[in-house]
C-alpha cells in the first residue's frame, strides 16, 4: 500500500509531466530555430565524448525534433527516438532519422524494454525535466548490455544551492549536483563528467550543465 507521501509525489510527478508535454507541444514548430539562437550544442558535446565505435541499438530519450539523433545516426545500426510530446515526434518523423519513434514518457519506455538489449542510451537536455532521476538511471542500467553507455546532460547545481542534490528553479527545470549524479550512477563507470554551457538564458547568461 502506498503511503500518503508516495501518493503526493505521484500526483506532483504526473502534473509536472503534463506541463512538460504541453510546453513542448507548443514549442515544436520553433524548437530548432530557437535553440540555435541560444547557442545550444549539447548533442555535439555528447557525441564528442562517445568512443569511436558502431552501436547496435541506441535509444534517444527525449529526442525532440531529432537534433541528437541526426548527429549519432551514422554510428547506430538501429536508432529509436522517444519523446513525451507528440508534436515533437512528428517533427522528428519528418527528418527520417529514426528507425522507430515512440510518444511516451522516457522512464515508462525503458520499463517496456527487456534486460541488456541496448548498447547506447542518450538523453540530451531532458533529465532536467524529470521530477526524479533515480528511476531513469536505474532503468537505463537494467536495459543496457554489458559495456553499454549512458550519456546524458543535466543542469548543474552547487552543494550550497541544492543540499539534497536537486533544486527546482524558476524555469521549472531541475538542477542536480555532481555528487548526487555520481551517487545514483554508482554502478556505472564514469568515463567523463564535464561542465559545459548548456544554452544562453537571456540576461542571466549561459546555463551551466554537466
Amino acid at each position: 500500500m502506498e503511503t500518503p507521501m508516495q501518493d503526493h509525489d505521484f500526483i506532483l510527478e504526473a502534473s509536472h509531466r503534463q506541463c512538460v508535454e504541453e510546453l513542448f507541444d507548443d514549442y515544436a514548430d520553433d524548437f530548432d530555430r530557437h535553440l540555435g539562437a541560444l547557442r545550444y550544442d549539447i548533442p555535439s558535446c555528447l557525441l564528442a565524448m562517445l568512443p569511436m565505435a558502431k552501436f547496435n541499438r541506441c535509444i534517444d530519450l527525449g529526442c525532440g525534433t531529432g537534433l541528437a539523433g541526426a548527429r549519432v545516426r551514422a554510428r547506430c545500426t538501429l536508432l529509436e527516438g522517444v519523446d513525451l510530446s507528440q508534436c515533437m515526434i512528428e517533427k522528428a518523423r519528418e527528418k527520417e532519422i529514426y528507425d522507430d519513434l515512440h510518444c511516451r514518457d522516457l522512464v515508462a519506455h525503458l520499463r517496456r524494454q527487456a534486460d541488456s538489449t541496448c548498447d547506447l542510451i542518450i538523453a540530451t537536455d531532458v533529465v532536467m525535466y524529470l521530477y526524479s532521476i533515480a528511476p531513469f538511471i536505474a532503468e537505463a542500467e537494467r536495459v543496457l548490455s554489458a559495456g553499454g553507455i549512458l550519456a546524458f546532460s543535466t543542469e548543474s547545481a552547487s552543494e550550497d544551492e541544492a543540499p539534497t542534490g536537486v533544486v527546482e528553479r524558476a524555469s521549472e527545470r531541475f538542477a542536480h549536483t555532481r555528487k548526487l549524479i555520481l551517487e545514483l550512477a554508482a554502478h556505472f563507470t564514469a568515463e567523463e563528467v564535464k561542465e559545459v554551457d548548456v544554452r544562453l538564458d537571456g540576461s542571466a547568461g549561459p546555463i551551466k550543465g554537466t
